[in-house]
């Protein structure tokens, strides 16, 4: 077992450190050497409760990296499923509690087991042993499960579309402008498109675009008299679902 603390000491420190910095809004380098901290802070503390004290090196370090990917993978999921919001104050709680949760079981750990400070109760072990071999294989699963569950919530994340609409003169020529309809909302999807001067309807069009396809025109443009486009997504005509003006 280690002769002391201070890496437990430490974890918990950059659990503790964490929080504080999130509340009293310190420098933004500060807070991104803190933020590498308690991402890998978790990692360490439960490698030592699965790993016990006598594991160093090498496997404690590849056991502790796939812990640390595997934290905030399966955390964020608890807390997708448990309706909490997931931002910046809840990463922070979820890995602050778990490595202080960590640590505490740690120096549990070792206080049970002061026998293992007498040297004289440690006898040699083989370099390599299936002991090894299960650990290095349980930390290449993890790794593996933890990166796999992040690009398949990545690819299932589902993100809102969008439609743009613009009307900017050129540069080429200040009496003519292009009006223009970019969709993005994830599907085809009609449009109604109304080109107003001084509060007339002087241009009707209706569109039916693709998911990417993009439409546009030139008209003639003044910012001597008010010119707006209202674009209705159809069939909802109560309102316009996209505005835009020359500012006048």
């Amino acid at each position: 077992m280690r002769r002391n603390h201070s890496d437990i000491a430490a974890a918990e420190a950059i659990a503790l450190l964490g929080c504080v910095a999130f509340f009293v809004h310190l420098p933004s380098p500060l807070m991104v050497v803190l933020g590498i901290g308690l991402f890998a802070a978790p990692g360490y503390v439960w490698a030592e409760v699965f790993l016990g004290p006598r594991v160093q090196g090498l496997e404690l370090v590849a056991v502790a990296a796939g812990l640390a990917l595997l934290v905030p993978v399966f955390g964020g999921l608890g807390l997708y499923a448990a309706g909490i919001p997931l931002h910046r104050t809840a990463w922070i709680g979820l890995l602050s509690v778990v490595t202080l949760v960590g640590a505490a079981v740690v120096l549990i750990t070792r206080r049970r087991a002061p026998e293992l400070d007498d040297p004289r109760s440690r006898t040699a072990r083989p370099r390599w042993s299936p002991r090894h071999a299960v650990a290095f294989g349980v930390a290449a699963v993890i790794a593996a499960a933890a990166v796999g569950l992040a690009v398949a919530s990545a690819e299932a994340q589902k993100y809102p579309g969008y439609t743009e609409l613009w009307m900017t003169p050129l540069r080429t020529d200040q009496n003519v402008a292009t009006v223009g309809v970019a969709n993005d909302q994830g599907s085809a999807t009609r449009y109604r498109l109304v080109l107003r001067r001084k509060g007339r309807v002087s241009a009707t069009w209706n569109l039916s675009l693709a998911n990417g396809q993009t439409w546009q025109r030139t008209i003639s443009f003044t910012d001597r008299y008010p010119i707006g486009a209202d674009l209705y997504r159809l069939p909802d005509m109560s309102q316009p679902f996209r505005e835009v003006d020359n500012g006048d």
